[in-house]
C-alpha cells in the first residue's frame, strides 16, 4: 500500500477478484482511481472498502426508472413512472431476493460523488440536498427506525445532475474520495415528487456507508421491507 492508496494487485487481494477484474471495477467507475506510481494505477481505499462491503458480482443493474420503481414500491410509494406490467414484473423479484441483491440492481439509481468541503459550509450543503443515509439520520423518528443517531461533519443528500456542477462551484468542493459531502445525483425527478427519499432508498445508501453500525442497520430495514412483499 502506498502513501495515496492500494496497488491493483493489492485491492485484486483485497477483493478476491483478478487483477484484470479491478482494473475493469476501475475503468466503470466502481473504484476511484487516485492517482498513478509510473504505469501502475493506485486505487482509493474507501472505494476499495465501499465496494467490498457492497460485493463485486457481476450482473446488470437496473435502469434509473426501474431501481426507483422498485425502491417507491420497497417504501409503500405508487411509481407511476412506469407501466403496470413493469410493476408486477418488479413486484415479483422483489418476493425472491435479498439486501445485498437489491443493493446491486439498484446501484445505477444515480451517480455518486465524494468531495471535501470546509466544516463551516456543511449545514448549509445539507440544506440544499435532499438527505438520506446518515444525514436522513438527522430526523429523529428515521433515525429511530434505524436504530442510529444523527452524525454531525457529513452532508449527503440527493440532487438532480444538471445542479450538481452549481453547487460544486458555490461551495468551492473538491474531489475526495473520503471527503465529507456525498452527492448522489440524479437523472429522474418523479421518485421525489413527495419532497422525500423512499426509505428503501435510505436504507440502500446506508448499506454503502463505510461504517459497521450503519452497514447493518441498512442491511436489518431493507429485509424487513422484502419480507413485507413475501
Amino acid at each position: 500500500m502506498t502513501s495515496d492508496g492500494l496497488t491493483a494487485s493489492e485491492t485484486a487481494e483485497k477483493l478476491g477478484v483478478s487483477r484484470q477484474a479491478v482494473l475493469r471495477l476501475a475503468g466503470s467507475g466502481r473504484l476511484t482511481v487516485s492517482g498513478r506510481a509510473g504505469r501502475a494505477v493506485i486505487i482509493d481505499p474507501a472505494s476499495v472498502e465501499r465496494l467490498a462491503q457492497a460485493g463485486t458480482r457481476r450482473g446488470r443493474p437496473w435502469t434509473p426508472r426501474m431501481a426507483w420503481a422498485a425502491l417507491a414500491l420497497l417504501s409503500d410509494g405508487k411509481p407511476d413512472w412506469v407501466s403496470s406490467s413493469e410493476r408486477s414484473r418488479l413486484k415479483a423479484r422483489l418476493r425472491r431476493i435479498d439486501p445485498v441483491e437489491l443493493n446491486l440492481l439498484a446501484r445505477g439509481k444515480d451517480f455518486v460523488t465524494v468531495h471535501r468541503a470546509t466544516p463551516a459550509v456543511i449545514p448549509e450543503i445539507a440544506d440544499t440536498l435532499l438527505p438520506t443515509g446518515g444525514s436522513a439520520m438527522a430526523d429523529p423518528e428515521l433515525a429511530d427506525r434505524f436504530g442510529l443517531t444523527a452524525g454531525g461533519g457529513t452532508a449527503e443528500g440527493y440532487l438532480m445532475a444538471d445542479d450538481a456542477a452549481d453547487l460544486t462551484d458555490a461551495f468551492g468542493l473538491v474531489p475526495d474520495p473520503g471527503g465529507n459531502v456525498i452527492l448522489h445525483e440524479l437523472a429522474i425527478d418523479e421518485p421525489f415528487a413527495a419532497g422525500e427519499v423512499p426509505l428503501a432508498a435510505v436504507a440502500v445508501d446506508l448499506m454503502n456507508s463505510l461504517g459497521t453500525r450503519e452497514r447493518s442497520a441498512g442491511a436489518r430495514l431493507l429485509q424487513e421491507l422484502l419480507d413485507g412483499r413475501r
